[in-house]
């Protein structure tokens, strides 16, 4: 069996998932063995996005699309999911790791986009109205491509802002975060929320 169907097989059986998240979780520290939310996190994200009201959800950095599947639901809004696929903590290729977010994502409203970050946002215009939109960022933790990526938002329109790890001091998302919009107007979690636009 190839590494994707190990995988999928994990993913559909519920018990095989939790013994395999728990022991990754274990050995990585907690949600950042899958990228994932947790629980509070994820609520608090839909609430956000629902109170919002966004014509479409846009996730920097999805992973394996878990996140982008439940605010699809939660929040009954569109989802762009984007990333470029260049980690994953299971050792999945580009190709495997896409196909299998893809099968993820599968029958909910998200769609999957390859592609970088920065490019993306700098052409956001040209697939949907960026003062509609509302931009989650969970891809790169670096303090110079966050910055980077919150400039990018705000110079295309974007109102709407939130993203994960802040106030985790090994990534550089907290002081991208304060030096670019100040402290955010919510933090629930790892997550954080600003408002930027009118």
């Amino acid at each position: 069996m190839s590494r994707l169907g190990r995988l999928w097989k994990v993913v559909t059986h519920p018990r095989e998932l939790r013994l395999a998240l728990s022991g990754l979780a274990t050995r990585l520290g907690g949600d950042d063995a899958m990228g994932g939310l947790a629980p509070d996190e994820t609520e608090a994200l839909a609430r956000w996005v629902r109170g919002a009201a966004p014509d479409v959800f846009v996730e920097i950095g999805t992973l394996f699309g878990f996140t982008a599947r439940r605010i699809a639901h939660d929040a009954g809004v569109r989802v762009l999911a984007v990333d470029n696929f260049s980690w994953n903590p299971f050792g999945l290729t580009p190709e495997q790791h896409e196909a299998f977010a893809r099968r993820v994502v599968e029958g909910a409203d998200v769609e999957i986009v390859r592609s970088e970050a920065a490019e993306f946002l700098d052409a956001i215009a040209e697939r949907m109205n960026p003062a509609r939109s509302f931009v989650f960022l969970d891809g790169s933790h670096a303090y110079a491509d966050v910055k980077g990526e919150i400039e990018a938002c705000i110079r295309r329109g974007v109102r709407t802002v939130a993203g994960h790890d802040f106030g985790r001091e090994s990534f550089g998302v907290t002081q991208a975060v304060r030096d670019v919009v100040g402290e955010p107007d919510e933090v629930v979690g790892t997550c954080w929320l600003k408002r930027v636009g009118g």
